[in-house]
């Protein structure tokens, strides 16, 4: 892949080098012109309110997926202290039914 990218450059740089001192003045304006009407092109997307509701909608979903984790997290953690408690209360209960008095 790198050496397609220094083969390319190589031609691109013999091709600029074999044209006339007007050719390449004219190969660096159309290229300004060409970035003029991209950086007006950007400008008149950003400036699109479709666009704009399209990212304030990205927004919103992904807060919505924050708190859709957090309450999930909560109740991981809510279900894990539940099961915790009623494991020991069993073997507790397990302890005190087969008489052993030591707690381990």
């Amino acid at each position: 892949m790198r050496s397609i990218v220094i083969v390319t450059l190589a031609a691109a740089g013999l091709t600029l080098g074999a044209c006339s001192k007007e050719d390449r003045a004219d190969v660096g304006q159309g290229a300004a012109a060409v970035g003029g009407e991209v950086k007006e092109a950007a400008k008149e997307i950003a400036a699109n309110p479709e666009v704009k509701e399209a990212g304030a909608a990205i927004g919103n979903v992904g807060a919505e997926a924050a708190d859709a984790v957090k309450d999930t997290a909560v109740d991981v953690h809510d279900g894990v202290a539940d099961a915790s408690a009623d494991a020991k209360r069993e073997a507790e209960e397990q302890r005190a039914a087969s008489g052993d008095t030591s707690r381990k």
